[in-house]
């Protein structure tokens, strides 16, 4: 029976309405597509950037040390600072601390001295054997977070400074090394967190110049740059330069002796910035004429106590000068960080008072 018109007009569009929703072609009646069986495939997860790359490896690394610390046989007066410091250390990556379960003696506290030689202080000691893999580890995570800086952003590059300046400072002071370990004389129990930054600020400016306080809360202004935040850490360690001639002559010994030393430290350091502007065509601030300490320096330990708030605020400076450098220059503003955070852990271990065995990220902690 022959086909009428229209009837092979019908038999047409439903023709092509079929072979459209197979390849999912359009159709006058709209799009159409076969549903794939067991529903449509996920969306691909996009490629971690360098920042997410950065993060995720320094977890895996705070990580491994709080493993291996676990499975040390660590007296908890060495394993509980060094456990808290780490714990903060994940959660400023966005990680929470795993669950663990110490291996020192029940009943001990991390705020308890350390009893008899400092772990690794004596060879051949059980707890210097004990202590010596985490340190390792350490040490390795620190230059593992620092190999990123040059590609990430600012602000991990900071974050990522710091992290590095409080695990090869958590490093010394678990074998008892220069940064003020266990053993140190006064050394510092563990306590609470608010204690971990500077009682009060660090000296001023007193000039007729609006006066401008070096402490560790302090940031470049907006906008300022690189050169804002060295402008910060020079006015930083000018006023470290100062009270350090201060504080000098109220200590003997060997305070007096790290003193002297870190004086010249900071002196150079104010050379050094003075240059960084000069390569960056600014014109550095011209040194004010004298400086006001927050307080009377009566004896030994107000000296000591003042040491600690420059080392805090010229830490706390030099962190923000690597979060807003240039790539290329991060490295070495990352050391800056470093060796402020060791003079800091010194000066704090000289304080006989409770505190935290450790800041857990040097620059960035208590900000």
């Amino acid at each position: 029976m022959p086909t009428s018109p229209t009837r092979r007009l019908v038999l047409a569009a439903l023709a092509a309405t079929a072979v459209a929703g197979t390849s999912g072609c359009s159709t006058p009646w709209g799009d159409l597509r076969v549903q794939p069986l067991g529903g449509d495939p996920p969306p691909p997860v996009p490629e971690p950037g360098p920042d997410e790359l950065a993060r995720r490896s320094a977890v895996g690394a705070v990580s491994a040390v709080l493993a291996a610390l676990d499975a040390s046989a660590l007296d908890a007066a060495v394993a509980g600072p060094l456990r808290a410091a780490l714990g903060e250390q994940l959660a400023a990556l966005g990680e929470s601390a795993p669950s663990s379960t110490p291996s020192s003696t029940p009943g001990s506290t991390p705020s308890s001295p350390p009893s008899g030689p400092s772990p690794g202080t004596a060879a051949g000691s059980p707890a210097g054997g004990a202590v010596a893999p985490v340190v390792g580890l350490m040490t390795s995570a620190a230059a593992a977070a620092r190999e990123p800086l040059a590609d990430v952003a600012g602000g991990t590059a900071r974050l990522l400074a710091c992290l590095a300046a409080g695990l090869d400072v958590a490093a010394g002071w678990a074998s008892g090394g220069p940064a003020g370990g266990p053993s140190s004389t006064g050394g510092p129990t563990s306590g609470g967190p608010s204690s971990a930054g500077p009682a009060s600020p660090a000296p001023t400016r007193a000039s007729a110049r609006p006066s401008s306080t070096a402490s560790p809360s302090r940031t470049p202004a907006d906008g300022a740059g690189e050169q804002g935040a060295l402008v910060v850490a020079l006015a930083a360690e000018e006023a470290a330069e100062y009270g350090y001639g201060v504080l000098a002559v109220r200590l003997a010994g060997e305070q007096r002796s790290r003193a002297q030393a870190d004086l010249a430290a900071h002196a150079l350091a104010v050379e050094e910035l003075r240059e960084q502007l000069l390569a960056l065509g600014a014109d550095p601030p011209g040194s004010p004429p004298a400086w006001a300490l927050p307080g009377p320096v009566p004896d030994a330990a107000g000296a000591v106590a003042l040491a600690v708030r420059l080392e805090a605020a010229a830490t706390a400076a030099a962190a923000d000068v690597v979060a807003a450098a240039d790539r290329g220059r991060r490295a070495a503003d990352a050391e800056r960080v470093l060796t402020a955070a060791q003079r800091w852990q010194w000066w704090r271990s000289q304080q006989p008072q409770a505190a935290p065995a450790l800041v857990a990220l040097p620059g960035l902690s208590g900000r």
